[in-house]
C-alpha cells in the first residue's frame, strides 16, 4: 500500500511539475524565427515592384498584413485546412480525436489534425516539420504558446508571410506577384484555390512545371470547400475550366542605388515615390549616352517634383555592374564640385538684401583679392554685362563680386543650416563658393534648388509616399524666386522655352545641368569616379542635352513665365508701405545651426535694434543670443519697423 501511494504521489508530482513547466513555457513570448528575415522590396507609386533583394538564404518573401489579403482567400483556407480555426486555442481536439480513432480503426492515417496554427509553427521553425510523435507534441505546445501571445489575425499574417508557393517564392504577397502579377487584395476563385493547394506540395504542384498536378490539386480544394461555403454549382463549373499560370514571373531590378540607400537606413519594404515608367526611361537615356563616351566617365540623374520634394526617378549611375566606370557607386550621394550651379542662389540672396537690382549692370573685368585672381571659363572678360546675361552665361567675376557683398562665409553657414548641418565638416570655401569651391552631393543641390524655386514649400527630398511637411526655413523670398526663374528662362532656336542652370567644375571633372519645368526639376550629373580630369565634359555641352532629352521624352511642360512687379510699382503705393528692409540677415523664418550663441546681423545701421523685445541700442554686427530656440529680432527706424523670427539650434 505504501509503495502504491508512493507511485501515485510520484505520478501526481511529475504531472504537476510537467504542467507547471508547460504553463511557464507557453507564457514565454514565441520566437519569430524565419519571420525576421524579409526581402528588400521597393515599389513605385503605383504599386509595381521596381527593385527586389532576396533574403540572405535566397527567398523572395514579403511581410503581409491581413487587410492586404482578399477575404476570400482566408475564408477558403480555413474551410479547407482548419474549420474550427476561430474557436480552438491552437489544437483542434475534435480533429485530433477523430484522427486517433481512424488510426486505430483503419491502421493508417485517414485524416489530419494539424491546425493552421500548428502549420504556422512549422513555418516559423523548419526543424518542427519532421513526421515524428515527439515533433508533433512539440508542434502542439508551440501552437498553444503562439495562441497565447498572438491574435488569430497575427497568426494568419505569419502563415501568409511564410507559406511556400514554389521555387524560392514564400508568402502570398510574393506568390501573387510571381504567379499572377498582382497584389493579394483582389483574387479570383481560381487563383484562391491554387494558393490554398500549393503550400501542401509547392514543388510537385507548380503550374509551370506540373500543370496537371496543379489543376487536380486546385479541383480537390474546390470540391472540398464547396459544400462548406455553399458555392453554386455553376460557379465551380466556370472555375474548373479557367487556366492556371504557365510561367513564374520575377521582376527586373531598377533603382538599385536607391534600394541600397534605403536598405542601409532600415527600409526593407517601401512604397516609394518613384514613377516606374519614368525610372526606366531615365535609366535608358543615361545608359545610351554613356555608351558613346570613353571610360571612366559616368552619369547620374534624378527627377524631383517641385513644391513637394517627391523623387520621381533616381539613377545613381548609368550602369551599376560596370567595373571600368565604377557603377556600384551612388553618385547622387557623392560630394562633388557644383561648378556654377550655385550662382542663382548667390544673386538671389543679393536681390533679397537689396545689394543688387533686377536690372543690375556688372563690371566683368580683372578681379584680385588677397592673392585670389579668378577668371571666367573662357579666360576672357565681357566688360559691362547685365544680370540676366551674367547668370545665363555663368560669368565668374560678377558672381564673385556679388558673393563678396553678401559674405561667402555667411552664405555657407546658411546653406549648412538649410542642409541640416551636412556641410559642417567642410572648411570655409570663401569666394571660391561661387565657382564650385563648396562641395555638394547632387541630392543636396536638388534640395537647394527646391528652396530657390519654391520657397516655403518642401526643402527635403522625399522617397516614401505620405504627407510632406512644410520647410522650416527658406533660402530666398517668393518675389526673388520669381525673379530668378524669369532670369533663367530662355527660348531655343526652335522656339522651345527652357529654364536651366549648368555648371562645370575645375579640369572638367564634373558637368551639371539643373533643368526647371512647370512641376518638376531634372538634375543631371556627369563626371569621373575619382575626380579624374577630362577634356570633353561641360555642363552646357554634356549634361544639358541629357536633361533636355529626359524632359522631352516625358512630355514635361516648360515653366510659366512669372509676372513680375514693375520697378515703379512702389511709387504709386501709399507712403505707409514704402519702408525699405531694415533687416537683411537673418531672414524671417531662418533656421540657424551654430556652435555658439553669437548671431551675425546685416541691416540698417541707423535703426534701433531689439532682441526678444529688449533694446540692443544701435546697430552691432554680432549679438549674443541668450537662448537657443525661437528668437525675434526687431529693427525700427522712424515710422518703419521690421521683425524677423529666427530659430537658433545648437
Amino acid at each position: 500500500m505504501t509503495i502504491f501511494r508512493g507511485i501515485i504521489s510520484t505520478i501526481v508530482a511529475t504531472a504537476v511539475i510537467t504542467l507547471g513547466a508547460l504553463a511557464w513555457y507557453t507564457n514565454q513570448p514565441p520566437e519569430l524565427g524565419r519571420l525576421d528575415a524579409a526581402s528588400g522590396v521597393l515599389r513605385s507609386s503605383d504599386g509595381r515592384i521596381i527593385n527586389l533583394t532576396l533574403t540572405d538564404k535566397g527567398f523572395w518573401r514579403e511581410p503581409v498584413r491581413i487587410e492586404e489579403i482578399d477575404p476570400g482567400l482566408v475564408e477558403v483556407l480555413i474551410a479547407y485546412e482548419d474549420q474550427r480555426y476561430w474557436q480552438h486555442s491552437g489544437i483542434d481536439l475534435w480533429a485530433a480525436a477523430r484522427a486517433g480513432i481512424n488510426l486505430i480503426k483503419y491502421g493508417k492515417v485517414t485524416s489530419g489534425a494539424s491546425t493552421i496554427t500548428m502549420q504556422t509553427v512549422r513555418l516559423l521553425n523548419t526543424s518542427l516539420g519532421k513526421r515524428t510523435f515527439t515533433t508533433k507534441l512539440r508542434q502542439m505546445v508551440e501552437a498553444i504558446r503562439l495562441e497565447r501571445h498572438w491574435t488569430k489575425d497575427e497568426i494568419l499574417e505569419a502563415y501568409f508571410t511564410l507559406a511556400p508557393y514554389g521555387g524560392n517564392i514564400e508568402g502570398v504577397k510574393a506568390a501573387t506577384e510571381a504567379w499572377f502579377q498582382k497584389s493579394p487584395a483582389n483574387l479570383t476563385l481560381n487563383e484562391i484555390a491554387l494558393l490554398v493547394a500549393l503550400p501542401q506540395s509547392p514543388e510537385r504542384r507548380r503550374p509551370d512545371r506540373f500543370p496537371h498536378a496543379a489543376y487536380e490539386a486546385k479541383q480537390v480544394v474546390l470540391e472540398k470547400v464547396a459544400p462548406r461555403l455553399n458555392f453554386a454549382p455553376n460557379a465551380l463549373a466556370e472555375v474548373s475550366i479557367e487556366p492556371l499560370p504557365s510561367r513564374l514571373s520575377k521582376p527586373s531590378s531598377h533603382a538599385i542605388h536607391l534600394a541600397e540607400r534605403l536598405n542601409h537606413a532600415g527600409h526593407r519594404g517601401l512604397n516609394t515615390t518613384l514613377n516606374s515608367d519614368w525610372q526606366r526611361q531615365v535609366e535608358n537615356i543615361l545608359a545610351h549616352d554613356i555608351e558613346t563616351r570613353p571610360a571612366p566617365i559616368q552619369a547620374a540623374a534624378l527627377i524631383v517634383e517641385r513644391k513637394t520634394g517627391l523623387v520621381r526617378a533616381y539613377v545613381g549611375s548609368s550602369n551599376y555592374s560596370s567595373t571600368l566606370r565604377k557603377g556600384a557607386i551612388n553618385y547622387l550621394t557623392s560630394l562633388r564640385s557644383p561648378g556654377s550651379t550655385l550662382k542663382p542662389l548667390i544673386y538671389g540672396k543679393a536681390l533679397d538684401r537689396g545689394l543688387i537690382q533686377f536690372d543690375e549692370v556688372f563690371d566683368d573685368s580683372t578681379y584680385f583679392r588677397a592673392g585670389y585672381q579668378p577668371t571666367n571659363f573662357n579666360q576672357d572678360f565681357s566688360g559691362k554685362v547685365g544680370l540676366r546675361n551674367a547668370l545665363i552665361t555663368s560669368l565668374n567675376i560678377p558672381a564673385i563680386r556679388v558673393l563678396e557683398k553678401i559674405d561667402p562665409n555667411l552664405l555657407q553657414s546658411e546653406l549648412n543650416s538649410y542642409l541640416d548641418g551636412a556641410l559642417s565638416t567642410q572648411q570655409d570655401a570663401g569666394l571660391s563658393l561661387g565657382v564650385g569651391g563648396l562641395y555638394l552631393t547632387p541630392e543636396q543641390l536638388a534640395s537647394v534648388y527646391l528652396g530657390v524655386l519654391d520657397p516655403g514649400q518642401a526643402r527635403e527630398l522625399t522617397f516614401e509616399l505620405g504627407e510632406v511637411p512644410p520647410t522650416e526655413m527658406t533660402l530666398v523670398s517668393q518675389a526673388t524666386a520669381e525673379q530668378l526663374l524669369d532670369l533663367l528662362i530662355q527660348e531655343m532656336s526652335n522656339g522651345e522655352r527652357v529654364a536651366f542652370k549648368t555648371g562645370t567644375s575645375y579640369a572638367r571633372q564634373d558637368a551639371w545641368s539643373v533643368q526647371i519645368y512647370e512641376n518638376h526639376l531634372i538634375l543631371v550629373w556627369m563626371g569621373t569616379p575619382d575626380n579624374e580630369p577630362t577634356s570633353t565634359l561641360t555642363g552646357a555641352g554634356s549634361a544639358f542635352p541629357i536633361s533636355l532629352e529626359i524632359g522631352r521624352s516625358l512630355g514635361f511642360k516648360p515653366p510659366s513665365k512669372p509676372v513680375l512687379q514693375p520697378r515703379d510699382a512702389f511709387e504709386v503705393m501709399p507712403a505707409k508701405v514704402a519702408c525699405h528692409d531694415l533687416i537683411n540677415y537673418p531672414q524671417n523664418g531662418s533656421w540657424i545651426r551654430s556652435t555658439s550663441r553669437v548671431l551675425k546681423i546685416i541691416g540698417d545701421q541707423e535703426a534701433d535694434w531689439y532682441l526678444n523685445g529688449k533694446p540692443l541700442g544701435r546697430f552691432r554686427s554680432q549679438i549674443d543670443v541668450p537662448q537657443a530656440g525661437v528668437n525675434t529680432l526687431t529693427a525700427r527706424k522712424g515710422s518703419c519697423s521690421q521683425t524677423n523670427e529666427v530659430f537658433l539650434e545648437q
